[in-house]
């Protein structure tokens, strides 16, 4: 065989099998990537409250954008989650983070609190050696640092609620505790 007719036949070949690719492609296309599932009900961004020690509700992020940006920050696994919110609270000199986070009941939500408490302490560093378990406004809080900043989070019925709070007392953080649900 002379090499025009090799030619002939490798193009040939070649434009039979993109041709296959192209056609395969279009009539079959990939499935998209599976997405975690979560309801877009605004419940994450409705129970924090519309005001907070004279703050007003800023909410950052909810749903699906919100999730994606919770699971960015873990090291962990976010599982189970029903919906969730990132708002923010703003003062002069001080803000506060607070992530909401809807789960199908109480269980999940407590068995996800836990795994978050685990989690931290075998991270280990400030997550690990800071971590207590404390009632703060007759509420059972983790209380963590890390950077220099107080962590808190705590689980009220299918729901954790997680705070950052940024240049607040003390007394400022327990009033804030305790005006989230309950």
């Amino acid at each position: 065989m002379n090499s025009t007719k090799k030619i002939i036949i490798i193009v040939f070949a070649i434009l039979l099998v993109t041709a296959s690719i192209y056609f395969g492609l279009s009539m079959f296309p990939a499935a998209p990537l599976q997405q975690p599932v979560v309801e877009s009900c605004a419940a994450a961004a409705e129970v924090a409250p519309d005001v907070l020690l004279g703050m007003a509700k800023m909410v950052v992020a909810s749903g699906p954008g919100a999730l994606q940006r919770v699971k960015q920050s873990h090291v962990g696994n976010v599982e189970q989650v029903k919906d969730v919110a990132i708002v923010h609270y703003m003062k002069e000199g001080g803000m506060l983070t607070l992530w909401t986070t809807l789960y199908q009941n109480e269980t999940i939500a407590r068995t996800e609190n836990e795994k978050m408490a685990i989690g931290m302490q075998k991270w280990g560093g400030s997550w690990a050696s800071d971590l207590k378990a404390q009632t703060i406004a007759e509420k059972q809080v983790y209380k963590t640092t890390s950077d220099n900043l107080s962590h808190y989070f705590w689980v009220d019925g299918d729901w954790i609620f997680y705070i950052v709070p940024h240049n607040f007392s003390q007394e400022e953080t327990a009033e804030i505790i305790c005006a989230i649900r309950s």
